[in-house]
């Protein structure tokens, strides 16, 4: 059985530049090279992905680090699950339809 307390959640939050038609493919690449990792968005430039563990995690924050872009910044957040699951999401009165993360729950 995983625990709340030691199941992981990592999410990368970025700012890449835009300015220069390069810049936008580098970004939309690294976009989607977090996206064929199992990362799911949570907002433009917040990326989030659950990990079992913390040895998944570091691997995981690895992998991401060699993804960097040169001008990038890229910051990665290491959560439990019980962290993550205090989450509260707020939305305006015009709201669009976002894929929320599952909590796992079931796993627990």
């Amino acid at each position: 059985m995983i625990s709340k307390y030691n199941a992981m959640w990592i999410l990368v939050a970025f700012d890449l530049p835009t300015l220069t038609k390069k810049q936008r493919r580098i970004a939309s690449n690294f976009r989607e090279q977090l996206k064929k990792s199992g990362f799911v968005i949570l907002q433009k430039s917040i990326y989030s992905y659950y990990a079992c563990t913390k040895d998944r995690c570091d691997t995981i924050a690895n992998t991401i680090k060699r993804l960097v872009p040169d001008d990038g910044h890229i910051a990665i957040l290491f959560l439990t699950d019980r962290m993550f699951g205090l989450t509260k999401n707020y939305y305006g009165k015009k709201t669009s339809k976002l894929k929320q993360p599952e909590l796992f729950d079931e796993l627990l």
